[in-house]
């Protein structure tokens, strides 16, 4: 055996090693930690010689665990901003989430099911379950959606916000250009995880003034919601319409009709609530109070 505090007395003089601050020579004459009280090092003597190892105290062993834990967390972060950057949804809703909505009594079990439907959304995504949200102006339905695909975002899915016309465009956009095709970006819409189209129904309000490009949207709509049918995977839907009312109203295809119906396994209905009109006081009050 050797005496362990000479050997470390020796070795801080032959090194000149300091202590740390949060440190202090216990009775064996090794370091300790002042917050725990745990060994930081013990004497080795082999075939080597005398030296010390280096173990971590739990004081350390929570500090980085700590650190650990915040650094994950940062790069979840990074990886969330970027997911939500190719999801498209717009600064208003970017930041939301279930834990920021406002619950009444009209929209209470609306965000039950979509909760569930994120707990579940593994399920979701293999049994190819999509949503159809539908209510009038105001109801809350782009927030409910958007609170759902950020929270989608945030597990790590493959998620994009859209709405029509959006995509329409986006189509437009390749007629003559070298840039890209229809094809690439039914193809990229084919990829994702989860498809949110938004406030579906109103690109065709007045179709009777333009029926050429009316049913041309309406056959590229098609194409776009089939896409997804033959990947046999799921969109989220919202809109100022109930299904049968896209037929009744919109005078959309049957066939579309009956495809959104099959896709759309659930459908939720938010009624009562006007958020619009609730925004528009708070601001009115906030600007009388600057005097305006």
């Amino acid at each position: 055996m050797f005496d362990t505090k000479n050997a470390l007395i020796e070795k801080l003089k032959t090194n000149q090693e300091k202590l740390n601050d949060d440190e202090y020579i216990g009775e064996d004459g090794l370091p300790y930690c002042k917050t725990c009280g745990g060994a930081r090092y013990f004497c080795v003597n082999d075939e080597k010689g005398i030296y010390m190892r280096t173990i971590w105290c739990k004081h350390r062993k929570e500090e980085q665990q700590r650190a650990e834990e915040e650094e994950a967390r940062r790069k979840r972060i990074e990886e969330f901003n970027a997911r939500q950057e190719s999801s498209l949804i717009g600064n208003r809703y970017k930041n939301i989430r279930f834990k920021d909505a406002r619950i009444t009594e009209h929209n209470r079990e609306a965000y039950e099911k979509c909760k569930r439907y994120l707990e579940q959304s593994e399920a979701m995504l293999k049994e190819n379950i999509g949503l159809y949200i539908h209510g009038e102006n105001s109801t809350g339905k782009t927030y409910l959606t958007a609170c759902l695909c950020n929270e989608l975002v945030w597990q790590r899915w493959r998620c994009v916000y859209t709405n029509l016309a959006t995509i329409l465009s986006q189509i437009r956009g390749t007629y003559g250009s070298r840039g890209g095709s229809e094809n690439s970006i039914l193809q990229r819409l084919q990829n994702y995880d989860f498809v949110f189209i938004d406030d579906l129904g109103k690109e065709f309000i007045g179709r009777d003034y333009n029926p050429a490009s009316s049913k041309w949207a309406e056959e590229k709509f098609f194409e776009i919601i089939n896409a997804r049918y033959n990947a046999n995977a799921p969109i989220i839907f919202s809109s100022n319409y109930t299904i049968a009312e896209l037929e009744s109203v919109l005078g959309f295809d049957k066939a579309i009709v009956e495809r959104i119906n099959e896709m759309a396994t659930r459908v939720i209905k938010l009624t009562g609530d006007d958020f619009r009109q609730t925004a528009r006081a708070s601001k009115s009050t906030l600007a009388k109070k600057y005097g305006i």
